[in-house]
């Protein structure tokens, strides 16, 4: 049985299973049952619920057959749909970042700390990580509205790159992918930059595609 420590015990389950998910330890399709969480964690029906209720709130559960609840598949579709949103507002973000030449001080602050990784951390510690970066990049931008929408699709962005860890073996090419677009970005060329970031996208794709 895992133990649980946070301030609040339903926090700590939506994380846990967050975790598991993000990691690839609960595979897309597997059941998120209220007997197979309170037998893993020991953790009250009624707090189970709620936990479910936030991780179906944040796409990181989906309703199944019936009443039962799955990690989220992502299909095809799915993907290309995700990325359809994603592409234009990081595109968008890298022209007004090349353009304002604002620093990029904290994009590489935080790729050094993928660099830095151990090869045996988590995935799931890789995938929060990946974020983390491209967050920051979009906030370089400097608009509210896009800091608004842009983190609503990482929920979902972090479940497709759970399904990547076989591309990346030992997460050593995930940081050197993001080193590339750094560097494309740091030439302060628009279309140099843009296109880095449009194969960075595509690549992704691709690779999900080939799953």
């Amino acid at each position: 049985m895992t133990a649980l420590q946070t301030t609040s015990t339903r926090d700590a389950l939506v994380a846990e299973v967050r975790r598991l998910i993000l990691g690839g330890e609960l595979s897309p399709g597997e059941s998120l049952t209220e007997t197979m969480l309170a037998s893993r964690f020991g953790v009250a029906r009624p707090t189970i619920r709620s936990a479910l209720q936030e991780l179906v709130a944040r796409n990181l559960a989906q309703r199944a057959t019936g009443r039962s609840l799955i990690v989220p598949v992502l299909t095809e579709a799915d993907i290309q749909d995700l990325f359809l949103i994603r592409t234009p507002l990081e595109l968008e973000a890298v022209r007004v970042i090349v353009e304002s030449g604002v620093s990029l001080s904290r994009p590489e602050r935080i790729l050094a700390e993928m660099d830095s990784l151990s090869p045996d951390v988590s995935w799931a510690d890789r995938v929060e990580i990946h974020t983390e970066f491209h967050i920051a990049l979009v906030e370089l931008a400097g608009s509210p509205r896009l800091n608004r929408i842009y983190p609503a699709l990482q929920e979902e962005m972090q479940l497709c790159l759970a399904q990547l860890h076989n591309f990346y073996p030992g997460g050593t090419n995930l940081a050197a992918e993001h080193r590339r677009l750094l560097a494309a970005i740091a030439t302060g060329d628009v279309a140099v930059a843009q296109a880095e970031m449009r194969e960075h996208l595509s690549a992704a794709v691709r690779h999900l595609a080939a799953r």
